[in-house]
């Protein structure tokens, strides 16, 4: 359980970080967000949906940008709302407007 809650109290939230940087709340809220666990796995938050799939490369929106995720066997692993988690491996990750 301590693990967890370490966790969860070094993530920052969009408001937190606001608060802490004395900004407008509404500054974070257009923001994507990408963790990378190795070349192994994405964990995308803020997606806005997908425009291809390949086994070779995935491309996604996420606010006015596109971003394409390069390599082998990928695939989108779970997708629930704005989240999206990619699995295989990761040669590149592209940002394309």
């Amino acid at each position: 359980m301590r693990r967890k809650e370490l966790k969860n109290k070094n993530r920052t939230s969009p408001e937190r970080l606001a608060k802490i940087l004395d900004v407008p709340q509404n500054m974070f809220e257009s923001y994507s967000q990408i963790v990378l666990s190795g070349n192994r796995e994405a964990v995308l938050d803020g997606c806005q949906g997908v425009i291809e799939y390949e086994d070779d490369f995935i491309k996604l929106k996420i606010g006015r940008q596109v971003v394409k995720f390069t390599g082998q066997n990928l695939q989108i692993k779970c997708m629930t709302g704005e989240n999206v988690i990619i699995d295989g491996k990761i040669l590149s990750v592209e940002f394309v407007e």
